[in-house]
């Protein structure tokens, strides 16, 4: 079994410039530009799963990798 990062469904992610996710993740996995959907680096997510709290939209989850 691997290790959990962070996964962001942009089917369900609203884009919003003031995304939460990205303002809480403690290393800085989470970027994105304003109005595109913000996208997790694997390599940078460190799995604490603090973001899954922050997302309005619920488009935050888990997955092993």
């Amino acid at each position: 079994m691997g290790r959990k990062v962070a996964r962001i469904d942009h089917g369900r992610c609203d884009r919003s410039p003031f995304c939460p996710v990205k303002r809480v993740c403690p290393v800085k996995a989470v970027t994105g530009s304003m109005f595109q959907a913000p996208t997790v680096s694997e390599e940078d997510c460190t799995g604490c799963g603090k973001c899954l709290n922050y997302c309005p939209m619920g488009a935050v989850t888990m997955i092993n990798v």
